[in-house]
């Protein structure tokens, strides 16, 4: 089995959801996006276990990893991914941190304007603008369930799709279709939404005797 060490949201950092039900309802591509919008500005704080399932473009499992998810607007992530493949990721808002403790190594580089539109954003970042970068689409099942599917605008893109999952305003899944067709299917489960998450959640210390890596934004 070919391994990919590096999570969903990591590849998107560095480069950088289905149900079928028998009734559906479906909205213009404005409506989409301003539904999305005023979700989404409703989720101030989210903190969630996560289940993250890769496969590859012909079905083949390449991944299966657990882990924790919290975000805070403006500009703070966390996401830790337990062992056997486990890293860290941090952002506070001017830099984001990769850590890998089974490599010693640590990635720091500042948040440019391409890290601010990956789907990170939809959790910590400004969502205003998200139909410059994003052509929405929403579907809702018995007033309960809505999807919504983002198709990036901009050609160099890092991903095809990404299907967001809301059950009674909950975040439940994710799933994301990268350009080399891989997919990445993210379950949450336990969410709790805007309690308040403390800054201090976010504060990471490398650990001594890391080999840290500095990258400039170009």
């Amino acid at each position: 089995m070919n391994i990919n060490r590096t999570p969903f949201f990591s590849r998107l950092f560095r480069a950088l959801l289905v149900i079928t039900l028998s009734t559906s309802g479906t909205v213009s591509a404005s409506e989409a996006t301003a539904s999305l919008i005023q979700r989404l500005e409703k989720l101030q704080s989210i903190e969630a276990d996560f289940v993250q399932f890769v496969v590859d473009k012909a079905g083949a499992s390449v991944q299966e990893s657990r882990g924790v998810l919290k975000a805070k607007r403006p500009g703070l992530f966390y996401w830790h991914t337990e062992p056997p493949l486990e890293q860290v990721i941090v952002s506070d808002g001017q830099h984001i941190i990769v850590y890998d403790p089974d490599l010693e190594q640590a990635t720091v580089q500042p948040v440019s304007e391409q890290v601010s539109n990956t789907p990170a954003l939809l959790f910590s970042g400004d969502v205003k603008k998200l139909g410059e970068s994003y052509l929405v689409h929403h579907k809702q099942w018995d007033n309960t369930v809505d999807q919504y599917v983002l198709m990036p605008k901009g050609a160099d893109s890092l991903f095809e799709s990404l299907r967001l999952r809301f059950d009674k305003d909950i975040l439940v899944e994710m799933r994301l279709t990268d350009s080399l067709g891989q997919k990445s299917t993210i379950g949450f489960n336990d969410a709790k939404i805007n309690t308040g998450l403390s800054d201090k959640q976010f504060e990471f210390v490398i650990p001594e005797g890391t080999d840290i890596i500095r990258e400039l934004t170009q």
